[in-house]
């Protein structure tokens, strides 16, 4: 099933945002029903297969990314924490055994991080493509070709980051799916307008923002770099809690889905809005919005 996802994932357009993602859930599956034994057969099977029908080493390496991703989140699962606990933990852990694996490869083979950017510029041409097919004009083209090559510039700055944002989002839909399949009372969240961050996660924010721009202006770039990806790590956590605050005043005025629908596109396409979002989330810290609104209800 993991292979079939993966092949499914190469083959067909946009395959990677429905099936590859897809990949870990019958290795998390097969771990949790059966056994640790039984979950690594599964995800051996399916990077040996991977490998030997592309032949091709990124393809190899994604998949037993994923495959782990699979293995770590089905043990953790076992021990029966709630979906944060799950979801992070093993978003930590694969994070870790990601860089870690980046590191002594590129001991080794000092082009390897150069050729993991060059596989994503080809994916990025395949896109451009698209785009030029579907007769968009010579303007947005060139626009979004730039926007191509900003986010390259972005991501080797930010790849640790990167890795550990998208590992937790194939996680998450991940145990979703899960949650669903194997009925895990375990995993069962609250509403997620009612989420908040701990108070102590400002510290977080505060530190690793000191740490980014202080570094960048004592041009201590090792610093830099660990400041600036713990500070989107926090950023995108605080995103999350301020689409949580949107949520329960969406909820609150009875808000259209359309509106609703068009308000979260509008701030995934722009850095405006998703600034506006991620300040919501810190200010939040010392307003406390929704505990506001509620008391006030009460009183």
């Amino acid at each position: 099933m993991s292979l079939s996802f993966f092949i499914s994932g190469i083959f067909f357009a946009f395959g990677q945002l429905f099936f590859q993602v897809l990949v870990p859930l019958p290795i998390i599956v097969c771990v949790y029903l059966l056994d640790v034994r039984k979950g690594f057969l599964c995800f051996f099977i399916m990077a040996s297969g991977i490998y030997l029908i592309f032949q091709n080493h990124f393809f190899a390496i994604l998949s037993i990314q994923l495959g782990l991703l699979g293995l770590v989140t089905g043990i953790i699962l076992k021990n029966k924490f709630s979906f944060i606990k799950t979801g992070v933990l093993s978003t930590v852990i694969l994070s870790l055994i990601s860089l870690l694996a980046i590191f002594v490869i590129s001991l080794h083979d000092r082009s390897f991080i150069n050729r993991i950017y060059m596989n994503l510029e080809i994916h990025m041409d395949k896109s451009l493509k698209i785009y030029e097919e579907t007769g968009i004009s010579k303007e947005k083209v060139e626009l979004v070709k730039e926007s191509f090559s900003t986010a390259i510039n972005i991501i080797k700055t930010s790849f640790p980051a990167i890795i550990f944002i998208v590992n937790f989002l194939i996680v998450s839909i991940n145990l979703f799916f899960s949650k669903k399949i194997l009925g895990l009372k375990a995993l069962k969240l609250s509403p997620f307008k009612t989420w908040r961050l701990r108070d102590e996660c400002i510290w977080v924010f505060i530190i690793s923002a000191l740490m980014t721009f202080l570094f960048k202006y004592a041009k201590f770039q090792s610093g830099y770099i660990i400041g600036l990806n713990l500070l989107i790590i926090i950023s995108t956590v605080y995103l999350v809690g301020g689409l949580a605050i949107a949520n329960f005043f969406f909820d609150k005025w009875k808000v259209f889905p359309f509106v609703k629908v068009l308000i979260y596109v509008l701030v995934f396409t722009s850095p405006i809005f998703l600034i506006l979002i991620i300040i919501l989330g810190l200010i939040d810290f010392w307003f406390d919005f929704r505990n506001r609104v509620v008391e006030k209800e009460k009183s």
